[in-house]
């Protein structure tokens, strides 16, 4: 299933006429297969490595990182040193990638929808699409091509889905949109934004209840995904490649940036902001209004901007009562 088009026959001199890399002995005529994240790169890939905290371990054939990276890689492999490694990365993945066209759209197979449809009239199923049984579809809602629902599922008005595989049980409330691009991107030398195309998906595991007017971007390499059982309310948003556990709660206007993860039982107050690239533990609780900019450990309450733990913000605030 793929919610874009791949360009085949991407060649090493394509890659270096786009890119700022310091290497010039490279064998232009070489293709790769595909520009896909280190964990799923084959040996005719190529990857890219961004940050020591990662894993380098891959069995893509060609990487691109940056010169602090360079000798961390074994000797069969080829590595395209980047002097701008976030741009080049972004221009990377608009060089494979692309969004499907309508027409190409339109030649997919028609919808395979389960037993016992409820499917307004004013919406809008695309081809490709795979629904379970006993599908709720409200008024002036869309369901984009080649997502995969199970069964059992409500979806209100006016929802807009795309990019998304859904587990059993789901319900998604009104004015809630899944599966749009992230808000990925990299500076060029002239400072002009670059947008890096997104290949993710949206995961929604069994059970979830997403309220009205939540937005859920697909990831950009990896997948953004909801564990089973969670409840998100009103107004929140989840970016690109965030990971969300099973059974975990959260409130009101919240915001979760980018890759930021939440293990299981996890419970987030109203209006809180966390940080991209952090990691909440298990049966951590986050007190409303709070901002996380920290990784919080295994069953620790925090409160505040910054988030402290909870003791420790009690007594300060105490002090200044004082």
């Amino acid at each position: 299933m793929s919610f874009y088009h791949t360009n085949l026959n991407i060649k090493l001199g394509d890659i270096a006429n786009i890119c700022n890399l310091e290497n010039s002995d490279l064998d232009y005529n070489k293709e790769l297969n595909l520009f896909v994240r280190p964990d799923v790169a084959t040996s005719n890939d190529l990857t890219f490595i961004s940050n020591i905290k990662y894993d380098l371990k891959t069995n893509a054939s060609h990487i691109i990182t940056n010169k602090k990276l360079n000798k961390k890689f074994f000797s069969n492999q080829i590595v395209l040193i980047s002097n701008n490694l976030d741009c080049d990365i972004a221009k990377i993945s608009n060089l494979y990638y692309r969004a499907k066209t309508r027409e190409e759209i339109s030649k997919l197979d028609k919808p395979n929808i389960g037993c016992n449809p409820y499917i307004s009239k004013n919406t809008k199923i695309e081809g490709g699409v795979i629904v379970g049984n006993n599908l709720i579809l409200e008024d002036f809602s869309t369901i984009g091509h080649n997502c995969i629902i199970g069964d059992n599922v409500n979806i209100g008005k006016n929802v807009n889905i795309s990019n998304v595989l859904i587990g059993d049980n789901v319900s998604i409330g009104d004015g809630t949109k899944i599966g749009q691009d992230g808000f990925g991107f990299a500076y060029d030398k002239s400072f002009n934004p670059i947008k890096v195309f997104h290949i993710g998906r949206v995961i929604i595991q069994n059970g979830v209840k997403i309220n009205a007017n939540c937005t859920l971007d697909k990831g950009s390499f990896n997948d953004t995904i909801i564990g089973e059982n969670t409840y998100i309310d009103n107004l929140v948003h989840i970016a690109h490649n965030v990971i969300i556990g099973n059974n975990c709660i959260i409130a009101g206007q919240c915001g979760l940036a980018g890759s930021a993860t939440l293990g299981n039982f996890v419970q987030v107050g109203g209006q809180t902001g966390i940080s991209g690239h952090i990691k909440i533990s298990d049966h951590v609780k986050i007190a409303a209004k709070s901002g996380v900019i920290r990784d919080v450990s295994g069953g620790e309450t925090v409160m505040g901007y910054p988030a402290i733990n909870i003791n420790k913000y009690l007594k300060n605030y105490k002090k200044t009562m004082m």
